[in-house]
């Protein structure tokens, strides 16, 4: 008797598996013929995925406690123990998996994140995301490791994946460099972005300057390095980081063409002349 509920249970297992896969390879189908953005799509099959498998989990639990005649829906007490049963673990586990499911919504909602974007989490844990669902978010880092992470547990997120985003580039020079010699070069570091990458450029405005531009010189206090300039520009956030990592390139490049040096951390001794004469003798 008991070895036949346990194989009706393995089969209840079995067959729940199997809806399972079905249903996840007709969700990925029907979002292949929808007309949605690609992220979205991907989000909201992440999510209706996760849904499934909550739901055909709760579904095979209910059906093997009533193969072990732990629940029956025929009989009200059978029916008040497992209510009382699940009140319990419900009671146990509720308030994180409650957290993690409204945070969880609001984040869907409100169209934080998409699987694809590059976030940061809690300012601590970055990568692409990989899987939303009702309950976490997993990311996948630049080792590759999968990070997951509860929505309860998610404070803040930084997205960077978000239609446009602003390069800065701060370099240091050297204050023996003449100023204008350096923003002369940085223009010139401006027009080869603007050039090259000229398809990938945005403007907030219809009014603002298009492309790379020299902001300025943005710090002279440490007076040890040297004075700070800065470009920036606004592009599409899909080659953000390409961008970014060719600008500093540029820099380096123009830079060695101009002779122009870097600034870095120099230290100054200033030897008295007691000391110079300690040396002599």
């Amino acid at each position: 008797m008991f070895v036949s509920k346990l194989i009706r249970s393995m089969v209840i297992i079995i067959i729940a598996c199997i809806l399972l896969k079905i249903i996840q390879f007709l969700l990925k189908n029907l979002f292949k013929i929808t007309k949605f953005d690609e992220r979205y799509e991907d989000t909201l099959c992440s999510v209706l995925c996760s849904v499934s498998y909550y739901i055909m989990f709760c579904l095979s639990v209910i059906l093997i406690l009533r193969e072990f005649e732990i629940v029956d829906a025929t009989a009200f007490g059978s029916i008040v123990t497992g209510a009382s049963i699940v009140g319990i673990v419900a009671g146990v586990a509720s308030q994180s998996i409650l957290k993690d499911i409204f945070n969880g919504f609001f984040i869907l909602f409100e169209k934080q994140i998409h699987v694809g974007d590059f976030i940061v989490i809690n300012e601590e844990f970055k990568g692409n995301v990989e899987e939303v669902g009702i309950r976490s978010v997993s990311l996948r880092d630049w080792d590759l490791k999968r990070i997951t992470i509860p929505n309860g547990n998610i404070n803040s997120i930084r997205n960077y994946s978000k239609d446009v985003m602003r390069v800065i580039v701060h370099v240091r020079v050297s204050y023996e460099e003449d100023p204008m010699k350096v923003l002369e070069s940085l223009q010139e570091v401006c027009n080869i972005m603007n050039e090259k990458y000229k398809d990938y450029l945005v403007k907030l405005r219809p009014s603002s300057y298009l492309g790379f531009k020299v902001y300025g010189i943005t710090d002279i206090e440490k007076i040890s390095i040297g004075a700070k300039y800065t470009i920036t520009g606004v592009v599409t956030s899909e080659k953000y980081f390409a961008i970014l990592r060719e600008a500093k390139l540029q820099v380096l490049i123009v830079f060695k063409k101009n002779n122009i040096k870097i600034g870095y951390p120099t230290n100054i001794n200033i030897l008295s002349n007691e000391d110079n004469i300690n040396e002599e003798l």
